[in-house]
């Protein structure tokens, strides 16, 4: 059902910032009225992160989809300010009334505060929900905090229990200690008020009492349970019992050898010999039986192997919930976890049916995950190319119903081919074995190669095939024309024919930073950034200010960790920094990404001192030299003065350093 509501909202044009205001409204409207959908939505704007769109009042700059989330979370709070002054109005209007009227205003009094409780409690389960994504800041809870405590009715105090239950130990490092204590404190004065239900008291007590515990749980979520984790449990159990039942049957063994048997609720049947004709062969056999000592129990292991069927039940769940909020990290550590790897065959086979009717960037990102599985040894190839081949021997028969299977498989084994994955040669080799006999290896390579040359130039691409002494005729068909196949599909760079088959597409302003920014989200290795510029952009593209001050706003939005306050994460800075340093070729290049900066800044509100720990960062790793710094300081450039006074005032601890520095340098 998700999915399908996924697929419908990815599907609408969102390229205002009316219509995406529009999308955040409707999102919040349905889960603020549904609250036990609340997870499901947030899931959904979790989704919906990456969305960007032009301002509406200033060109060329960008709006994303949580900045406008988080004016929507305001507007919310702002809301019940307003309903305040309302509820006063009316209250007035009650006072001056009698009789029937009186009546009539009472209910409605009480009917809207109701529906405005009820609309306040929604809001901040949802809040809830977006923060457990980390997608809104601690601000915020402690605003859904106060807010709570300050309605003593018994719905705002569960709703502060549950939130609390669920945030609370985010909420509770150092710094923010005393402004927790206050809320505990307060919590412990309604416990001993007792003016709310002994229900709500208890539930008060649990959540203090979680917080003394360092809020570990006295016990694990009693959620309800999945069908899997019931069957789960049922096994366990079983094997329990047939455990005490051996354990049972040993110890009654070995007393029966030196005591006479005791009536324990067990009958023995005697076994009587008269009439049975012996094979004394196995005499022996008997004798070290019976001399041998017992063995021990077997042990019950920590974690029971799973089965091929569990296996795909949980690969289906790891990778539902990685195509949804793509986190690499989360994907990588679940498939670890599962600890089979004779079995991880399964995960391939089913991430490769699970995405080839699906988008094309699910199918990337599918083919980064696989990719990342045997970069860090997680899968090993054998289990790869198991799993792979499962769908290849299929895909002819697929394609009457997915007529474009050969293409979407591309896309799926392409991002093998990045660095730490699979040499040309193996990869190609292997999956053209099931191809050959039905004569479509040579299509798929041909796609393969394709989607490669979009990411790195036909020059490198044909260089790969080469040096992995690949050729045509042991893909193609006997029949086949060799040079008329590579002709026809455009691939005559494999034979070393490098001349780039037209000037390449000046990509605008937009396109450019959209293509940087996913290949960056993606985690895309330096090199790879670099084949993709080079395959795209030629030598004026990459010497423009425009390609420089798009390359610089990608690499530092990537940077930023967004926390109260904000905080630059220096290892993405200094991971970039090669790439940083290729393209920012001369002091105009650096102003250039300077001026970026800034301009990102700007669209950030100026947060405090962020830009100072650019600075710091960009300078320490080497990015930006001195003098591009001082030069962007006197810089009076008209079309860069935009936040220039802010910005300056934020780093003059900054520039009074670098000063300081340089005098003690030419002193010494």
């Amino acid at each position: 059902m998700f999915q399908q509501l996924m697929k419908q909202v990815t599907e609408l044009t969102i390229d205002t910032e009316e219509r995406l205001k529009g999308v955040i409204d409707l999102i919040f409207e349905k889960a603020i009225s549904e609250p036990n959908f609340s997870v499901a939505y947030a899931n959904m704007c979790r989704c919906l992160m990456g969305l960007k769109v032009p301002t509406t009042d200033k060109p060329g700059i960008t709006v994303n989809f949580r900045k406008l989330l988080l004016n929507r979370c305001q507007k919310e709070f702002e809301k019940d300010k307003d309903d305040d002054e309302i509820f006063e109005k009316k209250q007035k209007e009650l006072d001056a009334a009698s009789g029937e009227e009186k009546q009539r205003l009472l209910e409605e009094l009480e009917e809207a505060k109701d529906k405005a409780r009820r609309r306040s409690l929604g809001n901040i389960k949802f809040i809830g929900e977006l923060f457990k994504l980390k997608m809104l800041t601690e601000v915020i809870m402690h605003d859904c905090i106060v807010k709570l405590l300050k309605n003593h009715d018994e719905e705002s105090l569960e709703c502060l229990c549950r939130l609390l239950s669920t945030i609370g130990k985010d909420l509770d490092f150092e710094k923010a200690k005393p402004r927790m204590d206050q809320y505990f404190n307060q919590m412990e004065k309604i416990i001993k008020e007792r003016k709310t239900s002994s229900r709500i008291r208890f539930m008060l007590q649990d959540v203090l009492d979680l917080r003394r515990n360092n809020w570990v749980p006295r016990r694990g979520d009693q959620g309800p349970k999945t069908i899997d984790q019931i069957h789960k449990e049922a096994e366990l159990e079983e094997h329990r019992e047939q455990m005490k039942v051996q354990q049972a049957l040993i110890s009654k063994k070995e007393s029966g050898r030196s005591n006479l048997p005791q009536d324990e609720g067990w009958n023995t049947v005697p076994i009587s010999t008269k009439n049975r004709p012996i094979d004394t062969s196995r005499l022996s056999k008997i004798t070290k039986r019976e001399t041998a000592p017992t063995p021990p129990p077997p042990q019950t292991p920590t974690k029971p192997a799973l089965t091929e069927e569990e296996l795909d039940k949980k690969s289906t769940a790891i990778i539902e919930e990685y195509l949804h909020i793509n986190d690499m990290k989360e994907a990588l550590q679940c498939v670890q976890e599962m600890n089979s790897t004779q079995l991880l065959f399964v995960f391939v086979r089913q991430g490769l049916e699970s995405t080839l009717e699906r988008s094309t960037i699910a199918r990337e990102h599918m083919g980064l995950l696989l990719h990342q599985l045997i970069k860090t040894g997680t899968l090993p190839t054998q289990q790869y190319y198991k799993g792979l081949q499962e769908i290849l021997e299929v895909a002819e028969d697929m394609a009457i119903d997915i007529p474009h299977i050969w293409l979407y498989l591309a896309e799926l084994i392409t991002p093998m081919l990045h660095e730490g994955g699979i040499p040309m040669g193996q990869l190609f080799s292997e999956i053209s074995k099931p191809l050959i006999p039905l004569g479509k290896a040579g299509v798929l390579l041909v796609h393969i190669l394709t989607l490669l040359c979009k990411g790195m130039s036909h020059k490198k691409a044909g260089t790969m095939w080469r040096e992995a002494g690949l050729s045509w005729k042991d893909f193609l068909p006997e029949d086949v024309d060799v040079n008329k196949f590579v002709t026809e599909k455009n691939v005559e760079f494999t034979l070393g024919n490098e001349s780039e088959k037209s000037k390449k597409k000046e990509l605008s302003s937009a396109e450019l930073t959209k293509q940087l920014d996913r290949l960056i989200q993606d985690k895309a290795d330096n090199q790879r950034i670099f084949d993709w510029i080079e395959a795209n952009l030629d030598e004026q593209q990459t010497n423009s200010n425009m390609f420089v001050r798009a390359l610089m706003t990608c690499i530092c939005q990537s940077a930023i960790i967004c926390e109260n306050p904000y905080k630059v994460d220096s290892e993405q800075i200094n991971q970039r920094a090669k790439l940083l340093q290729k393209y920012l070729k001369d002091e105009q290049k650096e102003l250039q990404a300077l001026y970026a900066l800034q301009a990102l800044m700007v669209e950030m509100e100026q947060p405090a001192n962020l830009l100072r720990m650019f600075f710091d960062t960009l300078y320490d790793e080497d990015v930006i030299k001195e003098e591009a710094f001082y030069k962007w300081e006197s810089s009076k450039d008209p079309a860069e003065q935009q936040g220039k006074g802010v910005a300056l005032k934020s780093v003059t601890a900054f520039f009074t350093w670098l000063r300081e520095a340089e005098d003690e340098s030419d002193n010494s």
